[in-house]
């Protein structure tokens, strides 16, 4: 008898380590302190291996045809890949090459700069005298890894989207999920950037450097638990649930 009640109390202590609790899962349990606070945006800045996608208009369409790479219209779900295919891929120098005006650095630069120089270019060099030039990133994607419900490789359409949405997209984390530490790996201006989010306050909702950009990796890391079991542990209910069947049969066996 003593042996069963020792090994009950094992089993307690299991379970009371491998629980999470309720502090641990909840996300921003702090917001209502944060409310009306300021937004902050910062615009991103063009990298290399971005695909550019660069309409040049003016009042004669004709004058302005020349700079633009091409002038199909495309409709359906197809639409963003051929403006991939049609844009303008950022080498790894920085630069771009357009029709007539050759190379143009625009690494570093936002996209709005990006539009001010060509337009610039365009009215010094004579080409145009009252051009519109409108720049768009067309392949934002982001990775997300670890402990959520559809890890992958991920689009978005905006210049850049919130952490909670690209954890949206992703389904959400999973139970065993770490929400206290959530990593982010950016690369700017040549640098590998890594920040940490806890996502159980809402104190880094402010911040614009916790905006998910293009290239974005985020790493969601399991818990002990999972992390321990070598990923055969999907959920620890499924412990609490070998335990119960596992006293039920010592229980049997010591009748």
């Amino acid at each position: 008898m003593k042996k069963f009640s020792l090994l009950l109390i094992l089993l307690f202590l299991f379970m009371l380590q491998s629980c999470t609790t309720r502090k641990q899962m909840l996300y921003l349990q702090d917001l209502d302190t944060y409310a009306n606070s300021t937004l902050n945006y910062a615009s991103t800045k063009v990298q290399p291996n971005d695909i550019l996608k660069i309409d040049v208009s003016d009042l004669n369409p004709i004058v302005a045809a020349p700079f633009n790479n091409s002038t199909a219209t495309f409709t359906s779900q197809t639409s963003v890949e051929m403006m991939k295919l049609t844009g303008y891929l950022v080498t790894p120098q920085g630069n771009i090459t357009m029709p007539i005006l050759n190379e143009i650095k625009v690494s570093n630069l936002t996209p709005a700069n990006v539009e001010s120089k060509i337009k610039e270019r365009l009215i010094n060099e004579g080409y145009l005298v009252n051009p519109t030039v409108q720049v768009r990133v067309v392949n934002n994607k982001f990775t997300i890894l670890g402990e959520v419900n559809s890890p992958g490789v991920l689009s978005f359409t905006e210049e850049s989207i919130s952490l909670l949405d690209a954890i949206g997209m992703a389904k959400d984390l999973t139970y065993s999920a770490i929400r206290t530490d959530v990593k982010i790996i950016r690369e700017f201006e040549g640098k590998r950037l890594v920040y940490h989010v806890d996502l159980t306050t809402a104190s880094w909702m402010s911040n614009p450097d916790f905006r998910i950009r293009q290239n974005d990796v985020i790493v969601v890391t399991p818990n002990k638990l999972k992390a321990n079991s070598g990923g055969v542990i999907k959920d620890p209910l499924q412990v609490l649930g070998l335990a119960i069947s596992l006293t039920a049969v010592i229980l049997l066996l010591t009748k």
